[in-house]
């Protein structure tokens, strides 16, 4: 396989020749700009909300491909942009099936007290910049917020919400209400309960149980539950260990399965905390699911370990499929109106199935 050309690393060592009037083809340039890199990585290494930054944008990029409800995505604040004054370039251009062009800025918001997520996020002179910019190229400007300490995406139009000074203050429980993600396939789910997350020993390579209570065990088999039944469809099987690793059930185990002295399971269960009468129960928003799963890729202790993950293209597209029609793991997919001008909007339901 061929290796990609090195354009991004040849740009910035360009733009440091130019910078300090330097030739690129001589040694000791080559050795300056290293010098030069290793400075500017330690000195971005050691901000903190530099990389906070950089990592949501990045994980807002890899959201959208996952959810894969678009026709375009493509990052728009690189490259050259001429005349300067007068424009800010968002993060983001989306285009969208309807065909509309949406340009997204996005924002990370940590706020360490829970009840209190509220953040100044455009002056009236950087929103200005924006939405110029977005006339001009012909799309509506929005802006994405991860409130990172309730792990929650929110994406609304800045336009709607402005003080009396054309500033956005905007709070967490405003931007809820006036949520549009479900435009680029945000969803919240539910189904049934518990999930259940079997090993089956293998009968012939698994010992019986000591008398200390010792095992030693093979695995044969995995078997996956939702309720009382089996999910053997490969496609449901993934949808159902993204519902047990990023949903919002609690998970119990390991549970043993003993009949006389013999091991015939070992189970780990996720149900919520109080169940519902409705025949099901919610699980989580598909975004606030995405965000465990890229921190897990991202952070360790509270530190950003890497900016970016692995981009997994229509990861979750399958729970929003209305070809999935499934008797052994229904599910019930809700989407969120957003409520403007004081306008009705709340939730309404999408399908269930």
């Amino acid at each position: 396989m061929n290796n990609p050309k090195p354009f991004d690393i040849l740009d910035q060592f360009a733009k440091f020749g130019l910078a300090h009037k330097l030739s690129l083809r001589e040694p000791d340039t080559v050795s300056a700009f290293v010098k030069h890199a290793s400075v500017e990585v330690e000195r971005a290494l050691a901000d903190p909300t530099l990389l906070y930054g950089q990592r949501t944008e990045a994980m807002f990029e890899a959201l959208a491909v996952s959810l894969g409800d678009f026709t375009l995505i493509k990052r728009e604040d690189t490259g050259f942009v001429f005349p300067d004054e007068g424009f800010a370039v968002p993060d983001f251009r989306v285009v969208l099936n309807s065909g509309e062009q949406w340009l997204i800025e996005v924002k990370n918001v940590y706020e360490e007290n829970p009840g209190e997520q509220r953040r100044r996020l455009m002056n009236l002179d950087y929103r200005r910049k924006l939405e110029a910019y977005s006339a001009a190229t012909g799309a509506q400007l929005k802006l994405a917020v991860f409130w990172a300490r309730w792990g929650l995406w929110t994406l609304v139009s800045p336009e709607r919400l402005l003080d009396e000074n054309g500033d956005l203050i905007l709070d967490m429980f405003q931007a809820m209400k006036s949520n549009e993600m479900a435009a680029i396939g945000d969803r919240s789910i539910g189904t049934k309960s518990p999930l259940l997350l079997r090993f089956i020993p293998d009968p012939e390579k698994t010992s019986a149980i000591a008398e200390d209570g010792s095992v030693q065990i093979t695995i044969g088999g995995v078997e996956i539950y939702c309720g009382e039944e089996e999910i053997v469809d490969p496609v449901e099987r993934e949808i159902v260990w993204i519902f047990m690793q990023h949903g919002e059930w609690e998970e119990t185990g390991p549970e043993a399965e003993v009949e006389g002295r013999i091991l015939k399971a070992i189970q780990f269960r996720w149900e919520p905390q109080q169940h519902s009468e409705d025949g099901f129960d919610m699980i989580g928003s598909l975004s606030r699911m995405f965000s465990r799963h890229y921190a897990e890729a991202t952070v360790e202790n509270r530190e950003v370990v890497q900016v970016r993950a692995p981009h997994r293209p229509d990861w979750l597209a399958p729970i929003l499929s209305i070809d999935i029609q499934s008797a052994k793991l229904p599910l019930w997919v809700f989407v969120q109106q957003p409520n403007f001008e004081g306008l009705d909007g709340g939730i309404q339901a999408d399908k269930g199935h």
